[in-house]
């Protein structure tokens, strides 16, 4: 997979259906990764939370997520090949997971939602190997049971989903420990496949109202993350792109560091 320079990040360009592919063959090869998805609202989190640059920062596989990304990819002089988001992925890597007998385990999200999407993504995938599924609601001094618990199941591909950047420093905590190759975080993605929450109109999606569609859903939740985050977004983007495509693609992220 080719990178490009981005936010002092090193972000994976590639299509869809070859980011599943290349997930699934290192899964199947023990090859070890961490892949987090990239957007607006993550470069926001990054620019005031070190410990969540450095976790984006070490040796992790970057996917741009979103038109903002898409966006700031065309100032630094960049065409990004697709719009590689979890929620848009997920569907790929079951059926390629399916099809070379790769087991998955879901963590996360609220009580029963991850069972369900996983009930559902088997409906879907019949051959599909979903070897466990927990919630995300567990105390913190049962995290070692977890990790055993994952680890044997046997699960090759495990989905984090606590919402950033709690899931990235999860996983970078635990990497370690754990005995599965591929780890990604996935944010709210469980919810989508459970089918509590609609997805936006494919429509929106093409146009990059995504966003929108998840604001109208949640207006309370979602206010700081958009109405307030991707002004915030925009303007450090358009005040990078001012001072050069370098600063651009190169510059430290966190706010006022040197």
């Amino acid at each position: 997979m080719h990178q490009i320079p981005l936010f002092g990040l090193k972000i994976e360009d590639t299509t869809l259906t070859d980011a599943s592919a290349n997930i699934v063959n290192d899964a199947k090869s023990g090859v070890q990764r961490k892949i987090y998805f990239v957007n607006a609202h993550c470069i926001n989190i990054a620019a005031i939370n070190i410990d969540y640059l450095s976790v984006l920062q070490d040796e992790a596989l970057l996917f741009a997520d979103g038109s903002g990304m898409r966006l700031a990819a065309g100032l630094a002089g960049f065409s990004l090949k697709d719009n590689v988001n979890g929620t848009d992925l997920f569907p790929l890597i079951c059926h390629d997971a399916a099809v070379a007998g790769v087991r998955l385990a879901l963590l996360g999200a609220r009580p029963g939602i991850a069972q369900r999407c996983a009930e559902n993504m088997k409906t879907q995938f019949p051959e599909l190997d979903i070897a466990w599924v927990h919630d995300g609601y567990f105390k913190q001094d049962t995290e070692d049971d977890i990790i055993d618990a994952i680890n044997r199941s046997g699960a090759e591909i495990l989905f984090v989903a606590m919402g950033v950047p709690m899931q990235e420093l999860w996983i970078a905590r635990h990497m370690n420990k754990l005995r599965v190759p591929v780890l990604l975080g996935v944010g709210a993605l469980f919810d989508f496949y459970s089918g509590i929450m609609p997805r936006a109109p494919h429509w929106m999606r093409r146009f990059g109202l995504e966003w929108l569609f998840r604001y109208a859903m949640e207006p309370r939740r979602m206010f700081v993350r958009y109405i307030v985050g991707n002004p915030v977004f925009i303007i450090r983007m358009l005040w990078r792109r001012l001072k050069g495509r370098k600063n651009l693609q190169e510059a430290v992220l966190l706010d006022g560091a040197k």
